[in-house]
Formats: C-alpha cells, sequence, structure tokens
C-alpha cells in the first residue's frame, strides 16, 4: 500500500549518522546527509538533498522551521512546512504545525496535523 517492500527495507537501512540528544538545542538550519535522529530541539529547520536521507523526530523532539528530507518519521512536533520526496511517517503522538509536502503519508489515529496536506505530482518532485 505505501510502495514496494523493498523501497521500506532500503529506508530502514539509512544508517543513523548524527544524533541531537536530549536537553540539546541547535540554533539554525541543520544541513545532514544520511540518516539525522532528533531527541533534543532544532530551532531554525533541518534539510538534506540526499536521495537517501532520513529525518527521525522522537517524542520529545522540537524541530521549528522549514524541513527538505527524502523520508520523515515524526512522533514529536515540528513547525513549518514540510517537503519529504519519499514518504512521511507520522506516529500517534506527532504533532505537525504547518503544511506538509508529501509523495507518500502514513498518518495514524491520534497524529495531529494543523496545515494543508499536499501530494506532490511526480513532476514535481525533482524540483
Amino acid at each position: 500500500m505505501f510502495g514496494s517492500k523493498k523501497k521500506q527495507n532500503e529506508l530502514l537501512r539509512t544508517k543513523i549518522t548524527t544524533l541531537i540528544g536530549e536537553g540539546t538545542e541547535i540554533k539554525g538550519v541543520v544541513h545532514f546527509s544520511g540518516g539525522l535522529h532528533v531527541v533534543g530541539t532544532i530551532d531554525g529547520g533541518a534539510i538534506s538533498e540526499n536521495e537517501d536521507s532520513l529525518l527521525i523526530v522522537s517524542e520529545s523532539a522540537l524541530v521549528t522551521g522549514e524541513v527538505k528530507v527524502k523520508h520523515l518519521i515524526v512522533n514529536g512536533q515540528i513547525d513549518g512546512t514540510i517537503y519529504v520526496d519519499g514518504k512521511v511517517e507520522l506516529f500517534d503522538k506527532a504533532r505537525i504545525n504547518g503544511d506538509i509536502h508529501y509523495k507518500i503519508l502514513e498518518l495514524p489515529v491520534g497524529a495531529q496535523v494543523n496545515g494543508k496536506l499536499l501530494r506532490i505530482d511526480e513532476d514535481e518532485s525533482n524540483t
């Protein structure tokens, strides 16, 4: 339903190369490649243009600002516009305050999205 098993397995194999731990606050836009796991706070946004980029926002995490990644997993809070060229996976404690531009979206009961859900067409994804 959300793409092939092969693509889902590739997402799970993305190596987490950076961790922003609990109690840590980063001010400014974080540019990264590979996988970024946020348990703390980013005040400025997170951007990766790599094909295998993965951003994980844990339950206690807060990301404020624009987010641009290939894949996104959220159980925490994001305040800002989100652009995901792959899959967005929200968990039941996810809180999104902003629009989500996505190709594939998994939205469970309990997740909150205060903004628009805007599906990206294949033609738009390379822009």
